[in-house]
């Protein structure tokens, strides 16, 4: 059964689609259409000239309803992956406005609603906001989100390399998902324009449920299960914030909890085919009820002293807890338990059964600090200092079972009981920044600066190692990791004429010790941006990122030749705005996308039918080379009559001629996602009347990834498709003129 907030969630849309539709009539119905005819037919609209007359308000709505037809050629879960609009009817981009006349509102001042993809859309989003200036302001949001993906890539990398003794999925493979995610922010504000105090609450729901597939290694088989996903977070949150003196206050604590109820109820379908010999579920359940809270705190100080001193201090306090147990029961034939001394398979499981549960905790503090010296109407000088701090503690008691009967009749059941295993992290990390600008003219600045940052982290262990199903004691192990980053980076921007604008920011930093394999260990980032209007009709933009980011291959005079790192990232993008005349507008862009990864790894590599080669400084290469296109026509062809047409187009050329040689020497493993997809659309709007439009259209998708088979030799096929959706809708207007 459906919780309460569930139901509550999908009314809040219902209604609000309800109040777009009976409110916009009701405005239609109280209009008068005498004031309009006496309009020329080529007004342009404004603010004054819109809107319908309704009592102590004025409306200006529009309600854009229709339906989508689609026809898909080729691979439709790729095409459901990617996209999944579906045919059906479906709320367009639509409006409600209500403002009362010289603050004569009554309940409310202005009531806004806005819709948009609810119906045949993968995603839908509703607002609302109410405001009476004087007492409050609500602001509601709500939204929704259908995820699909049943794709035969990464996901199911069966296929990688011939030989490999499980074949594919050529139509699902293993990772699926058919969910659906609701959630929604709900804030009211008390006395809004108070300067003193202004009270705040809020509540922030969240649901997610559906199906979707894993894998799960056990017994000596490789299983897909099935699982039912179904959890809920509830977030509410109470504050205020005000002035009190010079002095600029903000207070909130929050509340959220969290459970995650997800059930495995089916036996799940076994991958390697060999009906003899591998193991096999006959029964099957697996749920792991998970409860979570975190309770929050917020505080900031603000002030300026003398006209030039600017304080701003902040700090947010959390603590979060966690508890869970992973409870599983099976029975199999064929099953291998790896228990030493257990017997193996040809066997049959009669009961395996696991009783992990497991606590968590992470009290989280952050705090920062910010002054800024307003030294003359020119110089500024800035600096923030801000530390974050967190340990997590974690408890995990191990219990199983597992009873196996032999081709003999003799029974054999080994169980572990109460396996304690412990982890504790301790996190702190210091971070100050001291920056400056100066201002030459109202066309001229520069800013500059220097960042430092300090992390120290501790991760101890004890207790059993679970990654068993006979744990055994593993000795105490502790852990020390510190890191130092040095950034400098600076920039300008300059106006040498009055259409015509340039940025440019550089930065540049080092770290003596990493955490991860991405971290920024050496790094230069570079970004330029230009903005040229010789006219009022044309506007023109270019820009260019340059990002270099290396890991180390040796730290404090230690070779770490296995665990190097390059990352280089150029990106380019440019648009052109050209309004041809008040009928006529352009638009036209292309940007461009650029990667190099390469990474030294160690690995094994599996020749077929048998054998097997290890590399340790083999390297696993990425490429990008992403070109999208992009240009939008908007023309109105008579006083009633306008064309809106596009064309997108994203082609990715990945490693283009270069193969993977994983037994080379050195081995080279690539990665890369060469496709290219196309979206043409055109819409004609045909204007009946001040209150209608009438809208036909077409949107085409083209999907190819034949370039993919060369990336993974073997793949059984290309996702290509070629998608089709025609569709027709009205939209009424309440409040526009002629």
């Amino acid at each position: 059964m459906r919780s309460n907030t569930r139901k509550l969630l999908h009314a809040v849309p219902e209604a609000l689609l309800g109040l777009l539709l009976a409110s916009g009539i009701a405005a239609a119905q109280t209009s008068d259409p005498a004031k309009t005819q006496t309009k020329k037919p080529d007004d342009v609209p404004t603010s004054a000239t819109t809107g319908t007359d309704s009592g102590n308000y004025k409306i200006t709505s529009s309600l854009e309803f229709g339906y989508r037809g689609i026809r898909v050629d080729g691979d439709e879960r790729k095409y459901r992956s990617d996209l999944n609009y579906k045919a059906g009817p479906r709320i367009f981009d639509s409006s409600f406005l209500m403002q009362s006349k010289d603050g004569k509102g009554g309940l409310f001042d202005t009531l806004l609603v806005t819709a948009s993809g609810w119906g045949a859309d993968p995603t839908g989003s509703m607002r609302v906001s109410v405001e009476k200036s004087k007492w409050y302001r609500f602001e509601g949001q709500y939204r929704r989100a259908k995820y699909y993906r049943f794709l035969n890539n990464v996901a199911n990398p069966n296929w990688l390399f011939s030989g490999f003794p499980v074949p594919p999925n050529p139509v699902t493979g293993l990772h699926g998902y058919n969910t659906r995610t609701e959630f929604g922010d709900f804030d009211l504000t008390i006395l809004p324009k108070n300067e003193l105090v202004r009270l705040t609450f809020g509540y922030s729901p969240e649901r997610y449920s559906g199906p979707y597939f894993t894998n799960y290694h056990i017994g000596g088989n490789e299983f897909q299960p099935m699982v039912n996903a179904r959890t809920r977070a509830n977030d509410i949150r109470f504050g205020a914030d005000g002035k009190l003196g010079k002095v600029d206050w903000t207070f909130m604590q929050g509340f959220r909890r969290f459970r995650d109820d997800s059930t495995i109820d089916t036996i799940p379908a076994f991958i390697n085919p060999n009906p003899t010999n591998v193991a096999r579920f006959t029964a099957f359940s697996r749920t792991e009820p998970t409860r979570g809270r975190v309770n929050y705190t917020r505080a900031s100080l603000h002030t300026l002293l003398g006209e030039r001193f600017d304080i701003t201090g902040r700090i947010i306090y959390s603590r979060s807890s966690a508890s869970s147990t992973f409870l599983e029961s099976m029975q199999a034939t064929n099953f291998n338990s790896r228990i030493s001394g257990q017997p193996g398979p040809p066997n049959t499981l009669l009961l395996g059964r696991y009783n992990i549960p497991s606590i968590a905790s992470r009290p989280n503090t952050q705090g920062d600090v910010g002054l800024t010296w307003l030294a003359t109407d020119k110089f500024r000088i800035s600096n923030t200092f801000r530390v974050e701090d967190f340990t997590i503690d974690g408890v995990a008691t191990f219990n199983d079972l597992f009873s196996v009967r032999t081709p003999a009749g003799v029974t054999d059941t080994r169980s572990f009981n109460f396996l304690q295993a412990f982890r504790t992290t301790k996190y702190r990390k210091y971070q100050d920044t001291i920056e400056g600008d100066y201002q030459f003219t109202k066309n001229y600045s520069v800013h500059f600066g220097y960042r430092y940052g300090s992390r120290h982290e501790e991760q101890f262990a004890s207790g059993y190692g679970l990654g068993s199903n006979a744990p055994a004691l593993e000795p105490t192990t502790s852990e020390s990791l510190t890191n130092h980053t040095h950034a400098f980076f600076g920039g300008f921007r300059a106006k040498p004429s009055k259409n015509w604008t340039i940025y440019f920011d550089a930065e540049r930093g080092s770290a003596d010790n990493v955490f991860t394999r991405i971290g920024n260990y050496d790094y230069t980032n570079l970004r330029a941006k230009t903005r040229w209007v010789p006219n009022r009709k044309v506007n023109f933009n270019a820009s260019v990122i340059i990002r270099d980011n290396s890991n180390p291959s040796e730290i404090a005079g230690v070779s770490l030749s296995d665990f190097g790192v390059d990352v280089k990232t150029r990106i380019f993008q440019t648009s052109v705005d050209w309004l041809v005349n008040q009928d006529l507008s352009i638009s036209v862009g292309y940007n461009y996308n650029w990667v190099n990864s390469d990474a030294i790894i160690d690995y094994f590599y599996q020749v077929p039918p048998a054998a097997s080669v290890e590399h340790p400084m083999g390297h696993s290469l990425y490429f990008q080379r992403n070109n999208f296109f992009y240009t939008d026509l908007v023309w109105r062809l008579s006083h009633r009559i306008s064309l809106f047409s596009s064309y997108r187009i994203n082609k990715d050329g990945g490693q283009g001629s270069r193969l993977s040689d994983p037994a080379g020497n050195p081995g080279t493993m690539i990665t890369s996602y060469p496709m290219s997809f196309q979206s043409p659309e055109g819409r004609l709007s045909i204007r009946l009347n001040r209150n209608f439009d009438w809208n036909l259209g077409y949107q085409y998708y083209n999907y190819n990834e034949d370039g993919f088979l060369r990336t993974f030799p073997g793949s059984p096929r290309a996702q290509n498709y070629h998608a089709h959706l025609p569709y027709m809708s009205l939209r009424l207007y309440f409040g526009r003129k002629e």
